[in-house]
């Protein structure tokens, strides 16, 4: 009987160092990184400390997009204790501070001329309540109270002398051709922790290499709870972002921006949109959309006119498509040049008759003369003799229904049917454009294809992206051989 209760005793005793050890090793081991984590939530505080963000320059190396002086107000809470330890007090400078940074802060607000004074008075509360809370933090010896402000702001606070609220030289954006290429650059807007980044065109698709990487400046308590600076030596120097050298001529697109704007207003149009393609490398040299906005101020303007629509937006192509429906069927080799289009007057196809945009017709034309006329009819004959499938794999290595890869947000794939839902009137119709979309920028590389000896190249808005330490080329790249060179020859001829 002894003999079990010492079994039962040392066995006891066994299972219980092992429940230790393996608690101890899951405190440990397996959450260490939980531990180590909230370990640091409860003695430090990390501030992020930005760095510039590059510039955008046109392919001349003016400046597209830069930066300019702006100041980061804060507020060093160890001095500023010394001085003032009331809350009343503390209210009172809150709301003097508000006040010289609030017509800064009015300006920004979207549609601000149409602000009620009740809701001004909601946007100033609301500001003077945040300085309140970050002046009376009591774990920190550094803190943020506004960022980016203008020299008239900071002027301002200057004025007001306070003990503890001091300021650092920061930048802001600065577009210095206002309105110029617009959708193309996009805009730098506010992340949901308050933080520069890009939206839409340049500034969104390269957000990451723009803006750098930020430094980091540590708060941590010490033994006794009060905040001491330390500082992280691996992160602590911010590093500014890389500048961005475009394929844009600065000079062909303001010309073509303001050709656009009269053109927009002499049709009575809702918008247009243009492109200048270098059909040989695929560098864009303009890119321009009407109506546009101005990326300073983009707060005033709905979300409508951010968008690029020369790559965001589709259409049907019309009459241009023709170009792409007779290229093809000269490469196949169904036809030829001089090939003659029996067609005397509008033909049937089902139980729809296809005619002539003036209702006038050719006979007896040649497929020169049928591109000549812009000939619908004649279209519609080169595509019976194409066929559905041939046709379709020319249009989809035209670049159609896919997106051509550019290096900007919100690229279009377009709208083509699959195979399956071909009839014979959607032959005919997509041989002269209808029944099919395309975006601008599909249009102009299709195109690009017949003036580059049948090469379709990836377009592109950035050649270089240069930093003091580093520098990377953008390579022109090709998509594919799309035609023979002999047919695009024949079709440039």
């Amino acid at each position: 009987m002894k003999y079990w209760r010492i079994v039962f005793i040392q066995l006891f005793f066994v299972l219980f160092a092992v429940a230790i050890v393996g608690r101890l090793v899951y405190w440990q081991v397996i959450q260490y990184d939980n531990f180590t984590a909230k370990a640091s939530e409860q003695h430090e505080v990390t501030t992020l400390i930005e760095a510039k963000r590059g510039r955008i320059l046109a392919s001349d190396g003016s400046v597209l997009v830069g930066n300019e002086p702006a100041f980061l107000l804060f507020a060093n809470l160890n001095e500023f204790r010394d001085q003032y330890t009331v809350k009343k007090s503390i209210k009172e400078l809150s709301e003097k501070i508000t006040e010289a940074l609030f017509p800064e802060i009015l300006s920004s607000q979207k549609d601000s001329n149409k602000l009620s004074k009740s809701e001004k008075e909601a946007i100033f509360v609301e500001t003077r309540n945040d300085i309140i809370d970050k002046l009376n933090l009591k774990d920190l010896v550094w803190v943020p109270l506004a960022k980016k402000i203008s020299e008239v702001s900071k002027s301002g606070v200057e004025d007001l002398n306070i003990a503890g609220i001091g300021f650092e030289e920061v930048s802001k954006r600065y577009y210095p051709e206002a309105t110029l290429a617009a959708q193309l650059l996009g805009f730098v807007g506010k992340d949901a922790d308050g933080n520069d980044i890009g939206y839409f065109g340049l500034e969104g698709f390269y957000n990451d290499q723009l803006r750098g990487t930020p430094g980091r400046l540590i708060q941590e308590l010490d033994a006794s709870g009060n905040p001491i600076l330390t500082i992280d030596e691996d992160g602590f120097f911010p590093k500014d972002g890389f500048d961005i050298v475009t394929t844009i001529d600065r000079n062909v697109q303001f010309i073509v921006e303001e050709e656009i704007k009269k053109s927009v207003k002499r049709f009575g149009a809702k918008a247009g949109s243009a492109i200048v393609l270098n059909p040989k490398t695929g560098e864009i040299l303009a890119l321009v959309n009407y109506p546009s906005f101005t990326p300073s101020s983009w707060q005033s303007y709905e979300e409508e006119n951010f968008r690029n629509s020369a790559i965001s937006e589709v259409y049907e192509p019309g009459s241009t498509f023709k170009l792409v429906t007779i290229a093809s069927a000269l490469d196949s080799g169904i036809i030829k040049a001089d090939t003659i289009c029996p067609c005397k007057g509008p033909i049937r196809v089902a139980e729809y008759e296809i005619q002539t945009w003036n209702n006038k017709y050719n006979p007896n034309s040649t497929i020169a003369q049928v591109l000549q006329n812009s000939d619908n009819v004649g279209a519609s004959f080169v595509s019976l003799k194409l066929g559905t499938d041939k046709l379709l794999s020319y249009i989809k290595d035209f670049g159609f229904g896919s997106t051509l890869g550019i290096d900007l947000q919100g690229e279009e794939f377009g709208i083509i049917k699959e195979r399956k839902n071909w009839s014979e009137v959607d032959l005919v119709t997509a041989a002269f454009g209808q029944g099919l979309s395309v975006t601008a920028l599909q249009m102009v590389s299709s195109l690009g294809v017949i003036a580059n000896d049948g090469v379709l190249m990836k377009p592109h808005v950035v050649k270089k992206i240069i930093r003091k330490d580093r520098e990377i080329e953008i390579n022109n790249e090709e998509i594919r051989q799309v035609l023979k060179p002999q047919t695009a020859k024949l079709m440039k001829e």
